[in-house]
């Protein structure tokens, strides 16, 4: 199963299956129909499945499998579902797969590859979870959008990442309950700007790692009990352009999954929605020195989940900062 939010004039939800994308209120109409008759159907889906990913994980984590008899039924009858109720996937705009998370969570140093790369002592490694910044809804970007990486920035990086999309609200969990509390996987590209003065605050600030749609997430949701692997071994690639800049596998984590969620669980209230990323391996262009440039395609892929698709680009300012005075 892979859950996807569209555009189609407003976001919507979907069911992606091969090459098309299945409107899933659509769908799920049909199907309360076909199989029970309910000529209030419709109502019931529009309740059932709203058009914001992060209300439908908390109204839905537990009805996962309707979803799944509902797109089996409909791929074994192919019903006429409506102009809107099916469409190409290579002619969707993908957003992100939750638009509006309540937070980004974003740990770091969670490779020791990396860390080793960095040339990092391993008596100077994390002890435990490292949580490094947070960043905002408006810096996430959907699949194959470009992107706007600010001006001024020079040295622009990518990030491979597993996404945790947490399914239940969470606080002070247990490891061992923590996997209960997911809801699905993601790709998540950290995308950030490495020449930042150190009077601003260095690598993890807010200008170097927050800035808007600096953050490409998706192209979907695998929600968890869909995966079909374990998600503390998953292989993942990045690509630029065509050659392999990230290679590994999440087993060279640190720490597991559900150390990560419960971790920051106790110092983070999780809501249905919000987001984890995990963090990344070596090979990124911080250590590299091969930054980003305009024009440039970056693909992460992770296997049970799919590829993520960025272009790289710079936005323009539409006014400028009078400068300040001289001290």
């Amino acid at each position: 199963m892979k859950l996807a939010t569209y555009l189609d004039v407003t976001p919507r939800l979907g069911l992606v299956d091969g090459q098309e994308v299945w409107n899933l209120r659509t769908l799920y109409a049909w199907y309360l129909f076909e199989t029970e008759g309910i000529a209030t159907a419709e109502a019931i889906a529009e309740r059932s499945v709203p058009d914001d990913m992060a209300l439908f994980i908390r109204l839905n984590q537990a009805r996962l499998p309707e979803f799944a008899s509902a797109l089996a039924l409909g791929k074994e009858r192919n019903p006429d579902l409506g102009p809107r109720g099916r469409r190409p996937l290579g002619k969707t705009r993908l957003l992100a797969p939750v638009p509006q998370p309540s937070k980004v969570i974003c740990c770091g140093s969670s490779y020791g590859e990396y860390l080793s790369e960095l040339g990092m002592e391993r008596a100077r490694w994390p002890q435990d979870v490292k949580i490094s910044f947070l960043k905002p809804p408006t810096a996430l970007l959907g699949h194959g959008e470009t992107i706007p990486f600010p001006p001024d920035a020079h040295e622009t990086d990518y990030e491979n990442e597993l996404a945790i999309i947490i399914g239940r609200t969470c606080s002070d969990v247990a490891e061992a309950d923590a996997a209960g509390y997911i809801f699905g996987y993601s790709i998540f590209n950290d995308a950030c700007v490495r020449d930042i003065p150190k009077w601003t605050g260095g690598l993890d600030s807010p200008r170097g790692k927050s800035p808007d749609g600096c953050a490409p997430m998706g192209p979907w949701i695998v929600p968890a009990a869909y995966l079909g692997a374990d998600p503390n071994d998953l292989a993942f690639t990045t690509w630029v352009d065509d050659e392999v800049r990230q290679k590994g596998r999440t087993s060279g984590l640190l720490w597991s999954i559900e150390r990560i969620v419960a971790f920051v669980s106790h110092y983070i209230r999780l809501l249905p929605g919000d987001v984890i990323s995990t963090g990344s391996t070596k090979g990124n262009a911080h250590t590299t020195g091969k930054f980003l440039r305009s024009g440039q395609k970056i693909r992460c892929e992770i296997e049970h989940i799919g590829v993520l698709e960025s272009t790289v680009g710079h936005k323009t300012w539409k006014t400028e900062l009078a400068p300040l005075p001289a001290p």
